[in-house]
């Protein structure tokens, strides 16, 4: 068995201190995939989530849900300005 930590960043940020005991990464990811469909129902447009999945200090997967508001003149800032924040410069 190996400890994964499952840290989620956005509006609703939590720092996991204990850790999960789980068999393998396989098993980790799959546990990953059932927090992100816990997050898509605090989604909002415009915001941006991450999913870190550590093991022994190592981030072995990172997730990340961004939505933006393009149906509007001031969506289509926003959605830019999500993606500067997510990918930088271009």
């Amino acid at each position: 068995m190996h400890t994964y930590q499952f840290h989620i960043g956005g509006p609703r940020p939590f720092h996991d201190v204990e850790g999960m005991d789980l068999p393998d990464a396989g098993t980790a990811w799959g546990e990953a995939l059932r927090l992100v469909r816990d997050i898509e129902g605090w989604l909002q447009p415009g915001d941006a989530w991450s999913l870190d999945v550590v093991e022994d200090g190592t981030t072995i997967f990172h997730i990340t849900l961004a939505t933006a508001d393009c149906g509007s003149g001031a969506g289509s800032a926003s959605a830019k300005r999500l993606d500067q924040r997510l990918f930088g410069s271009r």
